[in-house]
């Protein structure tokens, strides 16, 4: 009798957990579609002949789809050196940071453990101030320095805002590589320098590959400074190029949008290339 009693009450539990688990995938496919949706429009947007674009009512999908905006875009703007330029300043960014990052985050980790803490929080705080308030000292200070219309003033002006985040995050992930793995390294004959390339990196490489990705999202994006650094054409990166399509009267919107998405591609591959260390990378700082 109890078994006969135990089995529909197990039934109806596995029912509900079944349901449960539909509904939580359906919710979860919801917010993906959500989260799409502007993507999608933007594809649709760029494949549009320029006479759908402002029609009305809407048209969801071009009765004759073109790819003239890809090409106006490619063929007919800078487009070509504005990448080179913005894949110049964001490298270097990324590449200065962490190599920054790693030498702050090992020495915050291994050699300054009393005071971390207020180094790691006067850092954070100085993340705190309006970027607004930064760009007219700024621009005194490369005027000054004859660096005013450079790449070099985007280059410098990312890193002294990648670098503090860089380095709280990298803190993390070398705090968990034991150091009595250093301490072995330096027996053997390594230099401290040596044994954070030989032992740290490689053991904290995928808090590496999300920082480094960070700090290349930090300059690929930016757009004040860009705007009050440089003025001529020759120093636009895509950020300037992309407002630059947005008209007092009129927007372009075909070529905004593959413009728009021209410059996620760079991203895409990167992110595809660092996928796995970057998710590892995330939920490490996260759990730390």
């Amino acid at each position: 009798m109890t078994t006969a009693v135990a089995r529909p009450g197990r039934a109806r539990y596995g029912a509900a957990r079944a349901a449960s688990v539909v509904l939580r995938y359906l919710l979860l496919a919801v917010l993906v579609l959500f989260a799409l949706l502007p993507f999608v429009w933007m594809v649709i947007t760029a494949i549009k002949p320029p006479s759908e674009v402002y029609t009305t009512p809407i048209t969801w999908w071009p009765s004759a789809p073109s790819l003239d905006s890809f090409v106006t875009v490619l063929t007919k703007t800078d487009f070509p050196r504005v990448v080179a330029n913005t894949l110049v300043v964001a490298l270097s960014t990324a590449v200065v940071s962490t190599a920054i990052a790693l030498l702050a985050a090992y020495g915050l980790s291994r050699l300054a453990s009393r005071r971390a803490q207020t180094l790691v929080l006067a850092l954070l705080f100085a993340q705190m101030i309006p970027t607004v308030l930064l760009v007219l000292p700024y621009f005194l200070i490369f005027r000054t320095l004859g660096l005013v219309d450079t790449l070099a003033a985007l280059v410098i002006t990312n890193i002294s805002f990648a670098t503090p985040i860089a380095t709280w995050l990298l803190r993390r992930f070398i705090g968990k590589v034991p150091q009595d793995l250093d301490n072995a390294a330096m027996i053997d004959g390594c230099t401290r320098i040596g044994a954070l390339w030989r032992v740290v990196i490689p053991a904290a490489r995928s808090g590496v590959a999300a920082v480094f990705f960070y700090a290349f999202l930090v300059a690929w994006h930016e757009y004040l400074f860009a705007l009050s650094l440089t003025q001529s054409a020759s120093n636009r990166v895509v950020t300037l190029s992309i407002a630059s399509l947005v008209g007092e009267y009129s927007v372009s919107w075909g070529q905004l949008m593959a413009l728009g998405l021209l410059v996620a591609l760079p991203l895409i591959v990167l992110f595809l290339l660092v996928e796995k260390s970057l998710v590892e990378g995330l939920a490490g700082s996260v759990k730390g």
